[in-house]
């Protein structure tokens, strides 16, 4: 009984670190979106070189997944940890200093890489603490710290750069980033083991041959792989262009009051926490690829929603109530990294989310950058999140394709062992 409460206790300080490295993460990579017309025009950038700016941290994110994804089988949790948020708390007390769009882009590339490694960490700490059958909900939970951070990025970001500039807010990410760098890397335990206490039972997909190690390519020939892939593409679009032109477009169309940004930037966080717990929880009861799909489908609705706010007139109390249901399109984000830490061996779960979150990143880089630059060359909030719309049902398509071969497998929550070639 000592035992177990003592395990309770470690699980939940794990949880707590990883969802304040989480914390930082978002609000480090978003909050440049939530005071983006701010910077913008002390920076002199128009909305193609803003959506740019935002989505160019995607692309040192991914390169990050691959270099570090195949180190995770030898370098420990509070290694990335530690190293990502020390990195990332330095680059964003730099962004104080710059005066031009070139160096906010270095240090927001500088941001990603290292941030990539953040992610790694936290998950590996996850998967150490926490068996299969309980990963969904503590995922969720996590995550839901990512959309929470983007909520106080508006909540906060916006009246602070109103008063004391865009500047002071960015070196107050940067200052809290370091603060839980030196207390969440002091706590950064690998597993049970660590504290005396038996290894956690998770399920093993494959066993390596005596003395051997589970090769990577293991994981790309898995489809589990592309469809978890496909669904973070699809959920972190979603939140990438909700983050970075809801806003704009309401103030634009609709002729919100941009100081009411803050209310629905807030409205949009909190609905992403609610529905990722939900979702999270739900994943460990029900079979992980169901919830993805039926995620999926709820981002198309939330896309659409958004595409009439651009078209129809529409009160302020409509568009808090969309924004309110915008967090249905996360709905899937517990689940979708579970079945991969499911689906594969112990030693490459963390890998898999790695190289999975790979895909997603395109949609990170390619949801501000295009919703802007549709909006540059057409003046059209409207057509901008038609694209947005259409890019939804383009990944539930693929994700139903991808998938249908697997119809009995995707029934199971347990894995189906992945050969291991002796060769």
């Amino acid at each position: 009984m000592l035992d177990a409460k003592r395990l309770h206790r470690w699980q939940m300080i794990i949880l707590t670190i990883t969802l304040m490295s989480k914390l930082c993460l978002a609000a480090d990579w978003y909050g440049f979106a939530a005071v983006i017309s701010f910077v913008s025009a002390d920076l002199g950038m128009d909305k193609a070189q803003a959506g740019f700016a935002q989505g160019a941290i995607a692309i040192t994110y991914g390169l990050g997944m691959f270099f570090w994804s195949p180190l995770t089988t030898r370098l420990s949790g509070r290694l990335f940890y530690t190293l990502g948020m020390a990195v990332t708390g330095v680059a964003m007390l730099i962004q104080m200093a710059i005066h031009d769009m070139f160096w906010l882009v270095i240090l927001r590339l500088i941001v990603g890489f290292f941030e990539a490694g953040v992610w790694m960490g936290g998950i590996k700490l996850l998967f150490g603490w926490f068996p299969s059958d309980k990963r969904g909900t503590a995922i969720g939970i996590v995550l839901g710290a990512f959309s929470l951070a983007i909520t106080l990025d508006f909540a906060l970001g916006i009246p602070i750069t109103q008063i004391y500039g865009w500047r002071v807010f960015f070196g107050g990410l940067g200052v809290f980033t370091l603060l839980v760098t030196v207390v969440g890397g002091a706590l950064a335990l690998p597993g049970p083991e660590a504290i005396g206490l038996t290894a956690i039972a998770v399920e093993q997909g494959a066993v390596a041959p005596s003395g051997r190690t589970l090769p990577m390519s293991i994981l790309f020939k898995s489809p589990w792989l592309y469809v978890g892939g496909l669904a973070i593409f699809g959920d972190t679009f979603a939140l990438a262009a909700t983050a970075t032109w809801v806003v704009p477009a309401f103030v634009d169309v609709q002729h919100m009051p941009i100081s009411y940004g803050a209310i629905i930037g807030t409205v949009m966080g909190l609905s992403q926490v609610v529905f990722l717990v939900i979702g999270g929880r739900l994943s460990d009861r029900m079979s992980r690829i169901t919830v993805i799909k039926v995620g999926a489908v709820l981002g198309i609705l939330s896309a659409l929603l958004f595409t009439l706010a651009t078209f129809l007139a529409m009160p302020l109390i409509m568009l808090i109530a969309i924004s309110a249901l915008s967090g249905v399109a996360v709905f899937s984000g517990g689940a979708i990294f579970s079945m991969l830490g499911e689906k594969f061996p112990t030693e490459l779960g963390t890998a898999a989310t790695g190289y999975a979150e790979v895909f997603g990143l395109a949609s990170t880089f390619a949801a501000p950058a295009l919703m802007g630059l549709v909006v540059r060359e057409t003046s059209s909030f409207f057509l901008a999140f038609v694209a947005f719309s259409v890019a939804e049902i383009a990944i539930l398509a693929l994700i139903v394709l991808l998938s249908a071969g697997y119809g009995k497998r995707a029934k199971q929550d347990k894995l189906e062992p992945v050969p291991v070639s002796e060769a």
